[in-house]
């Protein structure tokens, strides 16, 4: 299980300091998904490199119950590796020794519909196809806490819903515990169990809505999912 304890996470130092997150506090079970959603640059990136290990100028109390190891990051802007091909880039986290199981690579890139693209340069690639790949590197490394930001972003609408549908059954397959950060509504109400409103900058919980009906490829077209964007949107500030 996540937990996360009156968070206060700042930028900056030597009397310029800027408080981004404040006394921010949530828990998330493991195996499941947690959407966050709210106003554009309150602190949601910041949410989920803190999560990550990559910011710890912070406070309070931030337990992810996994090793570091376990903990993948996808990044809004995927950074892929230009000079490097498809299957070098989705083994990255394994040369760095993160994992020795180079067979979950091959078995991803089929998953993914890459592996006849697998010596191909990320040039080369689609945009929908360069998202894929950095979910294929995120798990690749087998983790057990998947983090992303913004992970379909810049997709046409066809293509998100397909990678949306993806990372669902990635998800379930793999027993991950998952937290996607997104300024789609629908996005978020299809991917999040539960959903995580935040607030203005310095970002606080603004409220946490329940979404039991996430999980199926179904849900998408009832009126539980419809009523959850509509419930969604009333809560953005």
């Amino acid at each position: 299980m996540i937990r996360i304890s009156n968070l206060d996470v700042r930028y900056g130092g030597d009397g310029s300091e800027k408080q981004v997150i404040s006394n921010l506090s949530l828990s998330i079970e493991d195996n499941s998904s947690l959407g966050v959603i709210g106003p554009n640059g309150c602190g949601k990136t910041t949410l989920l490199h803190t999560l990550a290990g990559l910011h710890d100028n912070y406070t309070g109390e931030l337990r992810l119950g996994v090793h570091e190891d376990k903990v993948a990051l996808i990044l809004q802007d995927i950074g892929l590796l230009p000079w490097k091909t498809v299957r070098e880039n989705a083994s990255l986290g394994l040369d760095l020794g993160r994992s020795e199981n180079y067979s979950n690579v091959e078995d991803l890139l089929h998953e993914l519909d890459l592996f006849g693209y697998r010596e191909d340069f990320p040039s080369q690639l689609s945009g929908g196809q360069k998202r894929k790949l950095g979910l294929a590197r995120a798990l690749a490394v087998d983790p057990r806490v998947l983090l992303m930001d913004e992970p379909l972003v810049s997709l046409d609408e066809f293509t998100r819903e397909e990678l949306q549908n993806k990372i669902l059954t990635l998800w379930q397959e793999r027993n991950l515990t998952m937290v996607t950060v997104t300024h789609d509504m629908e996005e978020v109400s299809f991917l999040g169990q539960n959903i995580a409103v935040l607030s203005q900058v310095p970002a606080t919980l603004k409220c946490l809505i329940e979404n039991h009906g996430a999980g199926e490829v179904e849900f998408r077209g009832s009126e539980e999912f419809y009523e959850t964007v509509r419930k969604t949107r009333q809560e953005l500030p």
